[in-house]
């Protein structure tokens, strides 16, 4: 159902990315709707370019920034990459200099095969080779198999929060990271639900997973 419905609830449809809505956004949603009541969340999954979606939805959630006409973008979420592992994995073998890394099981995204390039070469070890690699094909994949001790991930700062703040992640050179982009939410000018988004929204950004 899309809309209100008869008892005044807000059914918001929502299409966001994979990975943010599994490592992020899935795990919050019964906090979100003790926040806002009101506002009933129907969450579909996607990577399309927002103004490329079959169906209409009220709040899209992709990276950014961009533009789209017919579209208002709003920062939810900053982003950078370090990298992350298990402290499990960091007892077995530790991570006190970045040449350690060679030691390691370096975990990559298909999708993003430069990352580890890139942080090497910013540290200034461009030339390190790991122990194996190890690649997946979904950030939520790698972000997991990091949880499960198998290697280092290149993680996305704002998707690993909660496993850092439950001591599932550590991040063992936090002062390294490379730019990325960023979570946006993407809110149809025409929507009649604008509002509600504009909660969801508002929310997601002032989320503190310590309170």
């Amino acid at each position: 159902m899309h809309g209100r419905k008869a008892s005044g609830t807000v059914v918001l449809r929502v299409n966001a990315l994979a990975t943010f809505s599994l490592r992020w956004l899935v795990p919050k949603l019964g906090l979100l709707r003790e926040a806002h009541p009101e506002i009933e969340i129907e969450l579909t999954t996607g990577n399309e370019p927002v103004d490329g979606l079959a169906d209409d939805y009220d709040l899209i959630i992709r990276g950014g920034p961009d533009a789209f006409h017919g579209f208002e973008a709003r920062l939810l979420l900053p982003e950078r990459r370090l990298p992350a592992c298990s402290p499990a994995l960091l007892r077995r073998q530790p991570l006190n200099e970045v040449e350690d890394l060679a030691r390691h099981t370096l975990l990559h995204v298909a999708s993003m095969p430069r990352l580890w390039r890139d942080w090497l070469a910013k540290a200034g070890h461009g030339s390190l080779e790991p122990t194996a690699t190890l690649t997946l094909d979904h950030f939520y994949l790698s972000i997991q198999a990091a949880v499960d001790g198998l290697g280092v991930v290149m993680a996305p700062s704002a998707l690993i929060e909660d496993d850092l703040r439950a001591g599932r992640l550590m991040t063992p050179f936090p002062h390294i990271s490379l730019p990325s982009r960023s979570y946006f939410a993407y809110t149809p000018l025409d929507s009649p639900l604008r509002a509600a988004s504009e909660r969801v929204c508002t929310w997601i950004e002032g989320f503190d997973g310590a309170s």
